[in-house]
């Protein structure tokens, strides 16, 4: 997808959002309101999970791995913005890489459905090994175009869907080689007005090149677990497990953790920081990283 393409559509998107009736708009609870006092925060009800002041912690997808079962309101426009630092393999050889700004751009179109456009995100790797020059690398990864349908709420249950289309126009060595299609399903149950357990199983086939530069093919589910939990004042901590069942054409599954804080500064502005863990024994395949966001709600 050309740059120019893509901002003919962000701008597209946006315009449909923000072109709604302002009278509907205050009626989906987008309007301003006082920024957060020293009380509690008030909470969504389990009855209402995506609702309430702090409606944009529960809608933000970020930062955690898995996807959230709000979508945003109708006739509103929401950034989800990052950066991350990643350390792969051992200090001896291994590779840096840095990402930003992770774009993740929401538009709600109608109640419970929103179109979504994934990218630009920039990618910087540095490559060392002990006695041998680093080498940087820089490019983007491949963007496309997503959707989100959030179900009518069961009680203290909430499910959604999203489908995510991202063509292979990202740099050489990064992008996937091909189209990925990746469908999820977003589950979450409210255990209290402020506790919450969810999951996102995502599958999805997509493509990457071997050591040799052969492209190949492959499917990959990746099912996410994550508890999340409020306390006054619009703070919010999480924990989350992810299984990633397959890495590379070449490459088996890999586990890891992460988890961080999130807080709310007024209603449409969410700052966040997080760390992330691998779980597996082979140190060449290791990783950590840390990294900080923001999302921003547009009216």
């Amino acid at each position: 997808m050309g740059v120019a393409r893509a901002l003919v559509l962000i701008a597209a998107l946006a315009g449909c959002a923000l072109g709604g009736a302002p009278g509907r708009a205050r009626a989906q609870g987008a309007e301003a309101s006082p920024s957060p006092n020293a009380s509690p925060s008030p909470r969504a009800t389990p009855s209402d999970p995506c609702g309430g002041p702090g409606r944009l912690l529960a809608t933000a997808n970020r930062p955690t791995i898995g996807y959230s079962t709000c979508a945003v309101a109708a006739h509103t426009v929401v950034f989800e913005l990052g950066y991350q630092n990643q350390v792969n393999a051992t200090a001896s050889a291994g590779s840096v890489q840095s990402q930003v700004p992770q774009n993740f751009l929401r538009v709600g179109v109608a109640p419970h459905f929103e179109l979504d456009v994934i990218g630009p995100n920039y990618v910087a790797t540095r490559v060392y090994a002990t006695a041998i020059p680093g080498r940087t690398s820089y490019g983007v990864n491949d963007s496309g175009l997503g959707f989100k349908f959030q179900f009518p709420t069961y009680g203290r249950l909430s499910l959604a869907i999203d489908g995510l289309d991202t063509p292979p126009n990202g740099s050489p060595f990064l992008t996937a080689g091909n189209a990925t299609l990746t469908g999820n399903l977003d589950a979450s149950y409210s255990l209290s007005p402020a506790t919450s357990i969810g999951t996102t199983i995502a599958v999805a086939s997509t493509g990457g090149f071997t050591p040799a530069n052969t492209h190949a093919r492959y499917g990959v589910t990746t099912p996410s677990f994550v508890l999340t939990t409020q306390i006054p004042n619009f703070y919010q901590f999480y924990a989350e497990y992810v299984y990633v069942s397959k890495i590379a054409p070449n490459l088996n599954g890999r586990a890891f953790i992460d988890a961080g804080v999130q807080k709310l500064l007024g209603t449409r502005t969410e700052i966040d920081v997080e760390y992330g863990h691998s779980l597996i024994g082979d140190p060449g395949l290791s990783f950590s990283y840390v990294g900080a966001g923001l999302v921003i709600q547009l009216r």
